[in-house]
C-alpha cells in the first residue's frame, strides 16, 4: 500500500507531537532542577548559617545567666555599702568618737577592745585630757 490509511497518519502525528511535547517538557524540567539545585544550595548554606547563629544565641544566653547573679550580688554590695556610708554620716553627725587610741592615736568607739588600726588593746581611762594631748 502506497497510502497509510487515515487512522495511521493520524496516530503517527499524535505520536511526533507527543515526542516533540516530551522534548520540551524535558528542556524545562532540566532548566527547572538547575534553579531548584541552586535554590537547595542556597537553603544548605543558610541552614548552616541558622545553625551556628543558634549555637551562638544559646551560648550568649548562658552567659548572660551566669552573670545575672554576678550583678544581683553587686547590687546588694552596693546597697550594703549605702546603708554602711550612712551609718558613718551619723556617727560623724553625732560627734567624734569618744576615745582615741593610745598607740597610734586614731579615733575608736567603747565598744572596741582591740583597734582596729593597729591592733593594739584598748585601755579605757576616765582622762580625756590624755587623748586631747596625743592629738
Amino acid at each position: 500500500m502506497a497510502f497509510d490509511s487515515p487512522v495511521e497518519q493520524f496516530l503517527k502525528r499524535v505520536l511526533s507531537d507527543a515526542k516533540n511535547q516530551c522534548a520540551v517538557e524535558g528542556q524545562t524540567v532540566k532548566e527547572k532542577s538547575e534553579i531548584l539545585d541552586a535554590m537547595y544550595e542556597t537553603l544548605e548554606a543558610s541552614q548552616q548559617t541558622l545553625s551556628q547563629v543558634v549555637d551562638i544565641v544559646y551560648n550568649v544566653r548562658t552567659e548572660v545567666k551566669g552573670i545575672q547573679p554576678l550583678s544581683m550580688a553587686v547590687e546588694n554590695i552596693e546597697a550594703e555599702m549605702g546603708k554602711l556610708k550612712k551609718e558613718v554620716r551619723r556617727i560623724e553627725e553625732k560627734g567624734k568618737l569618744p576615745l582615741l587610741c593610745a598607740t597610734c592615736g586614731k579615733p575608736v568607739s567603747l565598744e572596741f577592745r582591740l583597734c582596729p588600726y593597729c591592733g593594739e588593746t584598748i585601755k579605757l581611762t576616765s582622762e580625756p585630757a590624755a587623748a586631747k594631748a596625743f592629738r
